[in-house]
């Protein structure tokens, strides 16, 4: 896998994901209670899907950050445009001239950005982190289920079973084992794949039920699901702190979701009785840590005086509230991915029909007709300009008209457009347009079917212009392709193949279009002047 593949998909994705978790801290802080848990909670279900999904979908605005210095089409323009920006850093801490320890390994990372090296180390670093994480957490939770096993002393049985089962047929759930477990610090819901109920043996069979209760409606809520999506998340983006956070976060919240679920099944005494199991739970001040497949009712102090406060509150959050945020929040993940250049469509439109040529023998009509071709919608041209029209005529060309536009009081001309006696366009030129700087960088390309289809365009636009020589361009080759100034370029070369055989063909016009931010001519050039009949 090459690792421009990785960056985008690491770079993309922690940046989006960083910019939510810390909107989500916000979020948390300010409106938890109107927004209400669930809502949080699904918050952060987006976020884990942006982390984990190497998708990027077509963004048409995308390309307008790609820079020009990171020309490998691999590169999309988030990671092209970090690694541009670390480059010009080392390039600058490199600099001076006492040269000092932090100077030699600038330079070298400056050096490496270009030779690669420095890209293929951070990979090989990343990959061995993720292989450090993955054997932790895949120890702790081989350690946790032994100590469970060990700890296990009997299932539930007698009068709290009873109690259990109705609970599951009240909460529609199929029911799952149950063990009493010795030590055990706190219930908790164990396992994904066969998940069982563990209980402290010293549990009391009046709050087991409610013990059990919860740890239900984890199972009820996914929960157990959830403690292997953060794993995934922390596995893959281990070096970045706000993923981890976020794990912690999205553990509490998730908590206190269960809690929310539990809640509304219960009456005020209830209600009490079940936040008294919270707070007894808390004097343990044990639980099975983050990067173990199990849940736990236990939490410190700050975190258990939230929850309690929440479970006998039971306030019911805004819906108009939560509905808005979870359409905002899926509008923004699907805008999360939009980190790919657009493929774009190069096709020439509106199709220009014939004009009707006319015949042009003075200035003035010259002026009117130079004034029609300019206006053509595949130019592209802004409307309605206050610019100056001009004819200019050449001694050596007395059956061709040069008709040029500029802005007032300024010797500097916008256009040119030329056309012969008969009104065939032979040259048009939009000098605002950078085309005349631009280089090639790699950025886009044309595949055979997009140029055929867009030299298709050009030779309909040019039979509607100069019906002769564009009947006689029955072959072409795309010349080159090129950026400025955000823009792209590519320049088609027509031919006549009937001309000069032995060299393929006679090259007889030129068109330049800008393919990027909008498909339009900005140069045209007939190469053959002075036509007379089939020229």
């Amino acid at each position: 896998m090459r690792t421009a593949i990785l960056y985008n998909f690491l770079l993309e994705a922690n940046l989006m994901a960083s910019i939510a978790i810390v909107l989500m801290m916000i979020l948390r802080k300010t409106l938890r209670k109107p927004l209400g848990n669930a809502a949080l909670k699904f918050g952060w279900l987006l976020i884990a899907i942006r982390l984990l999904l190497p998708l990027s979908l077509p963004n048409p605005f995308i390309h307008l950050i790609r820079t020009p210095y990171a020309p490998d089409e691999a590169i999309r323009p988030i990671a092209g445009q970090i690694k541009v920006r670390l480059t010009d850093l080392f390039d600058l801490l490199s600099r001076g001239r006492d040269r000092n320890p932090l100077n030699t390994a600038m330079n070298n990372l400056y050096n490496g950005m270009y030779t690669a090296q420095v890209p293929i180390t951070l990979a090989k670093i990343y990959l061995a982190g993720v292989v450090v994480v993955v054997i932790w957490f895949v120890i702790a939770n081989v350690r946790f289920r032994q100590q469970m096993n060990a700890g296990k002393i009997e299932p539930l049985t007698g009068k709290v079973e009873e109690q259990f089962l109705n609970l599951c047929k009240e909460l529609k759930v199929k029911p799952l084992p149950v063990y009493y477990v010795d030590p055990l610090p706190s219930a908790c819901l164990v396992g994904v794949f066969k998940p069982y109920i563990a209980l402290p043996l010293t549990v009391s069979p009046s709050n087991a039920i409610h013990v059990l209760r919860h740890e239900v409606c984890h199972y009820k809520n996914l929960d157990h699901v959830w403690g292997v999506v953060r794993l995934l998340c922390c596995a893959i983006h281990w070096f970045n702190p706000l993923v981890w956070a976020a794990a912690h976060m999205s553990h509490t919240d998730s908590e206190l979701n269960c809690d929310d679920t539990v809640a509304k099944t219960l009456n005020s005494e209830e209600k009490q009785a079940y936040a008294g199991t919270l707070v007894l739970s808390a004097t343990r001040r044990m639980a099975p840590s983050i990067a173990v497949l199990a849940t736990g009712m236990t939490q410190t102090h700050k975190k258990l005086k939230t929850r309690v406060k929440t479970i006998l509150e039971s306030k019911k959050p805004l819906k108009t509230l939560s509905v808005s945020f979870v359409l905002l929040a899926s509008m923004a993940l699907i805008g999360a991915f939009a980190t790919e250049e657009a493929r774009i469509k190069p096709r020439l439109s509106p199709f220009a029909k014939a004009r009707g040529f006319q015949a042009v023998t003075k200035n003035q009509e010259a002026l009117d007709y130079g004034k029609k071709l300019m206006a053509l919608p595949e130019f592209g041209l802004p409307e309605n300009e206050d610019l100056v029209y001009e004819v200019v005529t050449e001694e050596y060309a007395k059956d061709e008209y040069l008709v040029s536009a500029g802005p007032k009081d300024q010797d500097v001309s916008y256009q040119d457009v030329a056309f012969d006696n008969m009104g065939r366009l032979l040259y048009f030129a939009n000098f605002r347009s950078p085309f005349e700087k631009a280089r090639a960088t790699g950025e886009f390309t044309l595949n055979e079917k997009e140029a055929q289809d867009l030299a298709e365009d050009l030779k309909v636009f040019l039979r509607s212009v100069n019906p002769e020589e564009a009947m006689r361009a029955d072959s072409f080759r795309v010349a080159g392709t090129g950026t400025a100034e955000d823009r792209s370029f590519v320049t088609f070369i027509f031919r006549d193949t009937s001309k000069n055989a032995m060299n393929g063909g006679l090259d007889i016009c030129s068109v330049v279009v800008e393919i990027l931010p909008s498909v339009r001519i900005v140069k045209l050039l007939v190469y053959s002047s002075n036509l007379g009949g089939n020229g």
